[in-house]
């Protein structure tokens, strides 16, 4: 199958999903890459497009992330605001800054793992069949269309 970076990045934003947070509503992708393409490559593709000040919730199951995503935010001065867990799910919440107020770069190998929260993701489409919308037969893309992220 033949992509570009543009393709996939509308490919992941057809699959984002509303979450609802204390500070308002944010877009959580889950970041997906084919077969040898770094994710960071694909999460880079995104904030590329993104708005100075704008929020991202990232999910990857990936082990290596949270890594991956301190050393991407150090080295490019965007800030990654929290890094939670749900089982083997990693959500990383991201604030895109512009190119006169980055954070400045630390030596990456003084760098250490951001401290993770638990989370509780909690279902809140009041349809017993989310993936449906009521009274049609047209389906909704994804399996949670609306999530609330509770911090424990």
């Amino acid at each position: 199958m033949e992509f570009t970076l543009s393709s996939l990045v509308r490919y992941l934003i057809r699959k984002a999903r509303l979450v609802r947070k204390d500070s308002g509503t944010v877009v959580e992708v889950d970041v997906e890459a084919p077969v040898m393409v770094p994710k960071v490559c694909v999460v880079r593709a995104l904030v590329d497009r993104m708005i100075p000040g704008q929020e991202i919730i990232l999910r990857s199951t990936d082990l290596e992330m949270p890594w991956e995503m301190e050393h991407f935010c150090n080295m490019l001065g965007h800030e990654l605001l929290d890094v939670a867990r749900e089982g083997a799910t990693y959500f990383f919440t991201l604030r895109v800054r512009g190119d006169e107020d980055r954070l400045p770069s630390q030596d990456p190998f003084q760098l250490d793992l951001s401290p993770q929260s638990m989370l509780r993701t909690v279902d809140i489409t009041p349809n017993r069949e989310p993936w449906r919308l009521q009274g049609s037969n047209r389906k909704i893309s994804g399996q949670r269309p609306a999530l609330k992220a509770k911090y424990g």
